[in-house]
């Protein structure tokens, strides 16, 4: 999100930056409702094989581990935890991203919304650990919910860092909020295995 926003041009972040930031993150969220009905259809395939609520249970443990691993990753304690799950989406990144690249930086807001598109395809672990949740889901509008409701979510993060993207970014890179959000995420992934087990 920084490194889009940084090249806008100072008139035009005066002017028309609220406009590309709000175009960039619906391409995003839209992509990420798509990729959200293509998890929940894969997951529908699979129960109609006979797996049903167990093949769901394993979805949503699959979720809660990766999130241990980003909590993991976040906090230093275990780095190439969730670099080794992301590499499993970089060969589908490696079509996209050469196209993604063309988009940067943003001069219009056309052309942030197709950047946000095709951005959205960026290898995440987070975005990950909310699709499996996606495959988790009992139908394919479920599943666009669930990963429509993850980027709204994130929606007002993305959006402050756009904003305040140098000063911002520094805080957030202090070791004390890095451990402290990593061992959230760790707290949610724990959860979830509680839940089910």
């Amino acid at each position: 999100m920084s490194g889009l926003t940084l090249g806008v041009s100072a008139e035009n972040r005066r002017k028309k930056f609220l406009p590309y930031l709000l175009s960039y993150n619906s391409g995003r969220i839209i992509s990420y409702s798509i990729a959200g009905a293509m998890a929940a259809s894969l997951g529908a395939v699979s129960a109609n094989y006979g797996f049903g609520i167990e093949l769901r249970k394993i979805f949503t443990l699959l979720a809660a581990t990766v999130m241990i691993f980003l909590g993991l990753y976040l906090t230093g304690w275990w780095i190439s935890a969730i670099l080794k799950i992301e590499k499993v989406g970089s060969f589908f990144w490696k079509i996209i991203e050469p196209y993604a690249k063309k988009y940067v930086p943003i001069r219009s807001t056309g052309q942030a919304l197709i950047a946000g598109l095709l951005w959205g395809w960026l290898p995440c672990g987070l975005v990950y650990s909310t699709l499996f949740l996606a495959m988790s889901a009992k139908s394919i509008s479920q599943g666009v919910l669930i990963m429509l409701s993850f980027g709204i979510g994130t929606l007002p993060v993305l959006m402050t860092i756009g904003y305040f993207s140098d000063s911002l970014i520094k805080q957030l890179q202090k070791k004390w909020l890095r451990i402290s959000t990593g061992l959230m995420i760790i707290g949610f992934g724990i959860f979830q295995f509680k839940l089910l087990l």
